[in-house]
């Protein structure tokens, strides 16, 4: 018990500290700058906010969890090209080059929202145009660096791990999902805000339920024979988590914004704005489109099949009937793809229901993403419990 409360102690702090970053202005924006970023595009906070930043905000920590997030989806997929290479580099060695990757996609990132943050026209002295940019360019990514710092430094000390100092901004932007989303402020009646309420509950229940099932395929183990000590292989119906959807909202934003900035007016513009517009059926079908290959993508990210395969064959154990190597490779394959089929329905489902059903009753564009960001939060605080009652359960051993 000492332990969590340590913990938790830990990650209230940094939790804090955190949010402290994110009102801290940079230099040369006035007050009124931060209002005027939260008071942005819905949509865009609504994006950034799954990686625990705010690209509309000149704030110090404005490139939040992002360039971290990114760089270890990156790394995963680098260290899936070589994985008998990789197993090999020791952790501190895989650290540092994780480090130069999140260092190169802050510095990525922090250009082109320095760019963005320009349109404020913030002044120090006499500094020119050109080197505010590059002091905000280094002031950001400094603040990057060090956000992946506390987070590393949470998941050593704290509770929940690196992806805790997302859930704050997750919560605080669901009400601006729901109220504005892709549309203009709404309104609600009593009585209907009773059935968004329920219908709500519904969803989540329905979305812990789905997320904590799983296939179990039992492992055979040689000279083992207590029932007590069955072990299996366990495969999620949700094998990709929530990754697709804060992915597919970046993917699927990123050419707007930069349309948009420099204000194109051509019919290639048009062309762009139709394909990437949860308005259009061609909008919607791209949208299930990237969610989709993210969702099959995450799945071989997460549960890698010749590793397990590997590893089975090297301790001695077997799937009953499955020949031990690339035969028990190719059935755990084709358990995720079907797992990952189920899976990506139900993603399907949530995300695009809404949006079609949103051309006839605009308001109902909103619950797409506000599903979205709700079971990117339940996957994150089932990390915490799941944390939380492994540390209780340890406390309840006593050495004899």
């Amino acid at each position: 018990m000492k332990q969590l409360i340590r913990r938790v102690s830990w990650t209230v702090c940094i939790l804090v500290v955190f949010e402290v970053g994110n009102t801290i202005l940079l230099p040369g924006f006035p007050f009124k700058d931060y209002v005027n970023g939260l008071k942005q595009n819905a949509y865009v906070n609504i994006v950034s906010s799954n990686f625990g930043s705010q690209i509309t905000v000149p704030s110090l920590f404005a490139l939040g969890m992002g360039p971290y997030m990114t760089a270890l989806i990156v790394w995963q997929m680098i260290t899936i090209t070589n994985e008998e290479k990789f197993q090999k580099m020791t952790q501190k060695a895989a650290g540092f080059w994780q480090k130069v990757i999140t260092l190169a996609i802050a510095l990525i990132q922090a250009f082109a929202i320095s760019f963005l943050f320009l349109k404020y026209k913030p002044s120090i002295g006499n500094f020119e145009s050109r080197d505010m940019y590059w002091i905000i360019v280094t002031i950001l990514i400094a603040g990057g660096m060090f956000v992946v710092w506390i987070a590393d430094l949470n998941a050593k000390k704290g509770i929940g791990g690196t992806s805790v100092l997302i859930i704050p901004g997750l919560i605080k932007n669901l009400p601006t999902v729901l109220n504005s989303g892709l549309k203009k402020p709404i309104s609600f009646s009593a009585a209907t805000w009773g059935l968004v309420l329920i219908f709500l509950f519904v969803f989540i229940f329905t979305s812990i339920y789905i997320y904590s099932a799983e296939l179990r395929i039992r492992i055979e183990r040689i000279n083992i024979e207590n029932e007590l000590t069955n072990s299996y292989i366990p495969i999620k119906v949700l094998v990709s988590g929530a990754m697709p959807f804060m992915f597919a909202l970046s993917l699927y934003s990123v050419p707007l914004l930069i349309l948009s900035r420099f204000k194109i007016n051509s019919a290639l513009y048009r062309i762009i704005s139709s394909a990437f517009s949860y308005h259009t059926w061609q909008g919607i079908f791209l949208y299930g489109l990237i969610i989709l290959l993210l969702g099959y993508g995450f799945a071989f990210v997460n549960v890698r099949p010749n590793k397990i395969a590997k590893s089975l064959r090297e301790n001695g154990d077997y799937i009953l009937n499955i020949l031990p190597g690339q035969e028990t490779e190719e059935y755990l394959k084709h358990k995720i793809y079907t797992m990952t089929f189920l899976g990506n329905i139900y993603l399907l489902f949530i995300s695009l229901v809404p949006l079609i059903i949103g051309k006839y009753i605009p308001v109902v564009t909103n619950f797409s993403f506000l599903f979205g960001s709700i079971l990117i939060l339940i996957t994150m605080l089932d990390t915490i419990y799941q944390e939380i009652r492994a540390l209780l359960i340890k406390g309840q051993y006593r050495i004899f």
